[in-house]
């Protein structure tokens, strides 16, 4: 049965936006930590998606000073909130998630939070900006790297917080499904579950893990 595409939603609430992106600011360099190894060419170009970008950014360039982020949001109205939360995490767009007003320039492309919106339109789009050799992680979750005790003061809150911004859980199998439906090869994808739930997407030959 192919996942349901989501109802029109109503706007996010900035201010549990930008308390559950302080609430994670522990959280980004463990997760930079996990993602890095995937963005081969050091001084290449990142692309971070959705209203949680911003942190994981910051933190991939402690990884890589030379890299070059770009942060892509739907909603105008948080982008001031955001930017000045993660001021070192370079340009801003505001654009549409299915249709990503880039040609195929990324080096690493990051959707954390992704089960608020995600589509196969969108997967589509995303798979669509990806450089040869290019990585994306779509998902969410505190990632493999994080350590308990980050996790633990900040789990239940982080739960509430994302029920009252009406998260969307999805299964593997959803996610699977939605995957079905996108316009990507089959074997330039893999379902992570270490950590959260991901997606992990290759333009090129797929490796599972990074070397």
């Amino acid at each position: 049965m192919q996942p349901k595409h989501p109802k029109e939603r109503k706007p996010l609430d900035p201010d549990l936006i930008e308390r559950l992106n302080r609430l994670w600011t522990p959280i980004y360099p463990s997760m930079a930590d996990w993602i890095a190894p995937w963005c081969r060419n050091t001084s290449g170009q990142l692309l971070e998606l959705g209203p949680f970008s911003g942190g994981i950014s910051a933190a991939l360039k402690n990884h890589h000073p030379e890299m070059k982020p770009v942060c892509l949001l739907r909603e105008g109205y948080l982008l001031p909130l955001i930017r000045q939360g993660f001021p070192s995490s370079g340009a801003w767009v505001i654009g549409d998630l299915a249709r990503l007003p880039f040609q195929a320039v990324f080096d690493l492309v990051i959707f954390r939070g992704a089960f608020f919106f995600l589509t196969p339109a969108i997967l589509t789009s995303l798979f669509g900006v990806l450089r040869p050799g290019g990585h994306a992680l779509i998902g969410g979750g505190f990632g493999p790297l994080t350590p308990r005790e980050k996790i633990d003061p900040i789990a239940k809150e982080s739960k509430d917080l994302n029920d009252r911004l009406g998260k969307k859980w999805i299964s593997r199998n959803e996610l699977q499904g939605m995957l079905d439906n996108a316009a990507i090869p089959a074997d330039a994808a893999a379902i992570l579950e270490s950590g959260g739930l991901w997606l992990l997407l290759h333009r090129g030959l797929l490796k599972a893990t990074p070397e």
